[in-house]
């Protein structure tokens, strides 16, 4: 679980592969594809990133190609339910909500900032995945959307700005992506759009009378993962509430309707650990591509995982790490 990401994540990949090594490795993989739900072929997570290592191996400008060749479609079993979006709203809810079933390990946060809404992109990343590969996959993921939304809500759809970790040294990317700013050097991956566009109606909307499958399949797959989804769906919660410093177990609670002790007994119960434990886990996620991007001061760092100072944030690092967070810089351009 947690691995499955649908092949047409990749569609429009082919014609961009420069070697015919690449691209003999790229037909074996698409080729041996499995169908776990029955909603399409899916590759598991570290055959998606060694695709986009092959395509991405002098620059990771062709992300933005590959996205650019694609339109809703690329959003598999999801693409039928945006379609019969009513607004933009509702096309965002049907990502918020079904990603799980196209992409498993991405995952999307939705936050609303002034006038401005945003979705922020993670990656559940298994062992076995490199944060630069994760960002990656998180990029494209952006990119797709973007793209994605624009063929399928027309001018409905107003992305404000395109936000990018700065994960990879020497990545310039461009001013724009098919018209949305980029900036470069943001704490996390995410979009920007217009509060404003939420409720307009889908130009382009389509009438689909048969209920597709996915509605049917995703009730037999939250029963089968509940445990995960828990787990996954209070991280991306904690990550969107880290920043703001509203992030504990009773306003989760309140969240959820239901009283904090009860939630933290299901914690307990279904995942064996406590919601401390889980803003742990997510801290540590967030903070190495942050310090390894030797673009933010600690004490940024700290406010964006939710301490008020610096040094909470390094004795918290020492815990996780068994180093302070400026040992831990020095060794990473050491190594």
């Amino acid at each position: 679980m947690g691995q499955a990401i649908s092949t047409s994540a990749l569609w429009g990949a082919k014609p961009l592969l420069k070697t015919s090594k690449c691209l003999d490795r790229f037909e074996r993989t698409i080729d041996a594809a499995s169908d776990p739900f029955g909603l399409g072929p899916m590759l598991v997570s570290t055959d998606v990133a060694t695709i986009l290592d092959a395509l991405c191996a002098d620059s990771n400008l062709p992300l933005l190609k590959l996205a650019e060749a694609q339109d809703h479609r690329v959003s598999g079993v999801m693409a039928p339910l945006i379609e019969r979006s009513k607004t933009v709203a509702d096309a965002l809810r049907v990502v918020l909500m079904f990603n799980c079933r196209h992409a498993e390990p991405l995952y999307w946060t939705g936050s609303m900032r002034g006038d401005h809404a945003a979705l922020t992109a993670w990656l559940d990343r298994p062992a076995d995945i490199s944060i630069s590969q994760a960002e990656r996959m998180c990029v494209l993921g952006v990119f797709q959307l973007v793209a994605g939304f624009k063929s399928a809500l027309g001018d409905a759809f107003q992305p404000t700005l395109i936000r990018i970790k700065p994960c990879w040294s020497g990545t310039e990317w461009p001013s724009n992506f098919l018209g949305v700013p980029i900036q470069s050097n943001a704490p996390e991956t995410e979009l920007l759009m217009s509060r404003a566009c939420l409720t307009l109606p889908n130009p382009l909307r389509r009438e689909i009378v048969d209920t597709p499958e996915l509605v049917r399949e995703l009730d037999r797959y939250q029963e089968d993962a509940k445990a995960e989804l828990l787990r996954n769906d209070t991280c991306s919660w904690i990550r969107g509430h880290l920043p703001s410093g509203d992030c504990d177990l009773t306003q989760l609670a309140a969240r959820l309707n239901c009283d904090k002790r009860t939630l933290q007994r299901r914690f307990e119960r279904e995942l064996s650990c406590r919601f401390s434990d889980l803003v742990d886990d997510v801290r540590a996620e967030m903070c190495v591509p942050l310090l390894d991007s030797g673009v933010f001061p600690m004490q940024t760092i700290a406010e964006q995982l939710g301490y008020a100072t610096s040094g909470n944030f390094s004795r918290f690092f020492q815990r996780r790490f068994g180093c302070t967070p400026r040992d831990w810089t020095r060794l990473a351009l050491t190594a």
